[in-house]
């Protein structure tokens, strides 16, 4: 099991964010994807151009129900005969139990690997996308921080271990989502997740009707913001209610001390929120002052002057 930490967190912050050190993600499990229609597949299912990755790419999607909401995350890698998938081990289940009925005809077989998985800041069989913005994404964050986390799959990449907070820390500050910030709500658009996790002219899929309906002609009812606490080491726990005067602003995603930050935490707010300070649990509570990842106008691609993102093509 993954260790939270093996003694000084802060500390251990700073070696896994120099590349020294290594996180055992024992909270994510590997599933195999075999036979000749793997890739085309997959393509069909999630939000990501997968038929066209080659064996040593890598890349992010997001399966999401029919209404757009994010259901499950796919972190994938491209090898000559089989397609990884990286993913929560709590979803694995049922991400599993949900691509075996979608199988019908295709030749494919799904399987779980045991190979373990590595986090670390580096090249690895896994490369986050998140901070890599390409050309067939959008983000709506011009000043994301620069996240270069990777994951190797088998064994360790390197000599030292660190604790599963020491990443939490680390990807809370640079506001990378992760699926245990979500909830039966979440839309990509409201954690800026198009950027590394949505092809926007890609061919159908389940939720892209929704999905592009949102960037296009309307806003996320929801932004994801970086809290600056007041309260220093007092961490508010995930569920805690934000509130701008008298008003509940949203709720608390993620928080975690940060060897340079302090006390931060990852909260989702309604889009109306003004970029002002927040008070944590209660009207009057500690404050907390806003960074700001995905702004309140985020959305209405249409009515800028470049070109709509999304195209509605069934084209694959």
């Amino acid at each position: 099991m993954t260790s939270s930490h093996f003694g000084n967190p802060l500390s251990e912050q700073r070696e896994l964010a120099s590349g020294n050190a290594y996180v055992t993600r024992s909270d994510q499990c590997v599933l195999t994807v075999t036979g000749e229609d793997r890739q085309s597949w997959l393509h069909s299912l999630v939000s990501q151009d997968v038929i066209n990755l080659k064996p040593g790419d890598s890349a992010e999607a997001l399966l999401l129900s029919p209404q757009g909401h994010i259901e499950h995350q796919l972190k994938l890698v491209i090898k000559e005969d089989q397609v990884l998938i990286i993913t929560p081990r709590e979803r694995s289940a049922a991400l599993a139990d949900w691509l075996g009925k979608m199988r019908f005809r295709a030749k494919v077989e799904l399987a779980e690997s045991d190979l373990g998985v590595y986090g670390h800041f580096g090249k690895g069989d896994w490369q986050d996308p998140f901070s890599r913005q390409s050309v067939n994404s959008v983000s709506y964050n011009p000043q994301r921080a620069v996240f270069d986390y990777a994951e190797t799959l088998g064994t360790p990449p390197l000599a030292k271990e660190v604790g599963l907070l020491a990443y939490q820390a680390l990807r809370i500050a640079a506001g990378r989502p992760e699926l245990s910030d979500i909830d039966e709500k979440s839309l990509p658009h409201e954690f800026d997740w198009l950027s590394s996790a949505v092809h926007l002219s890609k061919g159908c899929y389940r939720g892209q009707e929704s999905v592009a309906k949102v960037h296009n002609l309307g806003h996320p009812p929801r932004r994801l913001t970086l809290l600056h606490l007041e309260s220093g080491d007092s961490l508010p726990e995930v569920g805690t209610e934000v509130y701008y005067l008298e008003k509940l602003a949203g709720k608390i995603v993620a928080s975690a001390l940060h060897f340079e930050m302090g006390g931060i935490a990852l909260a989702l707010l309604s889009r109306a929120t003004p970029y002002l300070d927040l008070a944590i649990a209660k009207p009057g509570g500690s404050l907390a002052s806003q960074q700001v990842l995905v702004p309140a106008d985020a959305g209405k691609a249409a009515n800028l002057p470049r070109p709509s993102a999304f195209k509605l093509s069934s084209k694959r």
